[in-house]
């Protein structure tokens, strides 16, 4: 029964939030001077619940459903998280599941998430240098903890992946350093394009770093230091972001997810649930479904597949190819910020 939208893009990914909350403060997504300790993130009634969650994935299976990613917010504020992991793969034993993390909180629990049977996890570490990182995060937390995390998984779970906003005159001195310092087997780095998310986070294309001019400093770094060639990868799957390279004689990978300068709306097959139960069908949409109160309600599992088949169905998001021939939603002050449903 899989579904596809009306411009012919399966169902195949979901980005899971379970909570809105986060202990950083990045200027890309929760600016501190809008969002102060005491900022009234979503309390625990108004989370979706475990069982709840569980709900909308069984709904979305027969859809076409194959992968989870575990976002937030910071999903390790959440309580229990190893436990969502170990009943999503109980359930649905072929489903892929993976988690995306600031990494503060993820060196304690990873032989709990690897029991669990999760699959993959993605830390988000955007500079080396520990005054650099210190100012990003917002909270003046300590690069060594993230680093000594990232390290931890790569042992953990053989392979780790890191995602790395680039700010111009923020943080676009950290490219050569991070990739001498991730210039491994088991690490890929993949730099991410500054996106015009949500309304707070001042997007400016002077602010942009392009993921052409990085890939021509790490090639220019390559040759000057005599690193061996870079090396580029085809799609690992459909509606893969990232466009890939490697390092050659096997010393790790780069991804560039060019969402600004290269989009890749044409093959996007992802769909969004905030930890309000709201569903959002693109990262740039302004206007969610409620799924959470059918859920309270007593929505049977194949009405929410109806539900969820309508909807997808339905859908023709583009904004990021859209953007590119002038198409503009500045101002839109409903446009979901990038804390309520990650990245």
């Amino acid at each position: 029964m899989s579904v596809v939208d009306l411009l012919g893009r399966p169902l195949r990914d979901l980005r899971l939030s379970v909570t809105d909350n986060c202990n950083f403060r990045c200027s890309y997504c929760l600016p501190a001077e809008l969002f102060p300790a005491d900022y009234p993130f979503l309390n625990a009634s108004q989370l979706l619940s475990f069982p709840e969650i569980l709900r909308v994935v069984e709904a979305a299976r027969p859809l076409g459903l194959k992968k989870v990613k575990i976002t937030g917010g910071e999903p390790l504020l959440r309580g229990l998280l190893p436990n969502l992991v170990k009943s999503l793969k109980t359930q649905f034993p072929d489903l892929e599941v993976g988690l995306i993390t600031n990494g503060l909180h993820l060196q304690p629990l990873l032989s709990r998430f690897r029991s669990s049977g999760l699959d993959s996890v993605t830390v988000s570490i955007d500079a080396v240098d520990p005054d650099v990182f210190s100012a990003l995060s917002g909270n003046g937390h300590r690069v060594e903890t993230i680093l000594s995390a990232i390290e931890a998984t790569r042992e953990v779970f053989g392979a780790v992946k890191l995602n790395t906003v680039l700010l111009r005159g923020e943080n676009d001195d950290q490219v050569e350093p991070l990739a001498r310092y991730f210039r491994r087997p088991g690490f890929n780095l993949r730099f991410i394009e500054f996106m015009d998310v949500g309304t707070l986070n001042a997007w400016s294309p002077d602010r942009l770093v392009s993921g052409a001019e990085v890939l021509a400093r790490l090639q220019s770094l390559a040759e000057s230091e005599n690193l061996g060639d870079l090396i580029p990868l085809p799609k690992s799957h459909p509606g893969e972001t990232s466009e890939r390279w490697s390092w050659s004689q096997g010393n790790g990978e780069l991804g560039f997810i060019n969402s600004i300068t290269r989009p890749f709306c044409g093959d996007c097959s992802r769909v969004r649930l905030g930890a309000d139960g709201r569903l959002y069908t693109c990262l740039f949409a302004s206007l969610g479904y409620d799924l959470r109160s059918p859920l309270r309600a007593g929505e049977s599992t194949s009405e929410l597949t109806g539900r969820l088949a309508r909807l997808w169905s339905g859908r023709n998001d583009q904004y990021s190819q859209l953007r590119g021939v002038g198409f503009q939603t500045k101002g839109n002050s409903s446009r979901i910020e990038m804390f309520a449903v990650g990245g």
